[in-house]
């Protein structure tokens, strides 16, 4: 992989709210890449928007020449269920009964 382009847009972890008592949607960037600031993106409509449309490059509110491409935060990796703990003592049963036999 090559090095990013300094210049370019940076990513912009965003959240999607509501403004109470209206129809309209905001992205909203907790931490600005370039302030560290907070700031808004309109989204919508409620009933007839896709908010989605609205993520990727965008101008930064803090300074219009920066841009920062709206992305949705990465979602956490699964916690490993039941069944694979139960599996994982299993192999672990079975190899002490191998051993026990020779």
């Amino acid at each position: 992989m090559g090095k990013r382009d300094p210049s370019g847009p940076r990513p912009a972890f965003v959240t999607l709210r509501d403004l109470p008592g209206t129809r309209v949607m905001f992205w909203v960037v907790g931490d600005c890449p370039y302030c560290g600031g907070q700031h808004l993106h309109p989204a919508g409509n409620l009933r007839t928007a896709d908010p989605s449309e609205r993520l990727g490059e965008q101008p930064a509110a803090c300074d219009p020449g920066r841009t920062y491409e709206l992305l949705l935060p990465p979602r956490p990796k699964k916690k490993t269920g039941k069944q694979e703990r139960r599996r994982a003592r299993r192999e672990g049963k079975l190899s002490d009964r191998d051993d026990e036999n020779w």
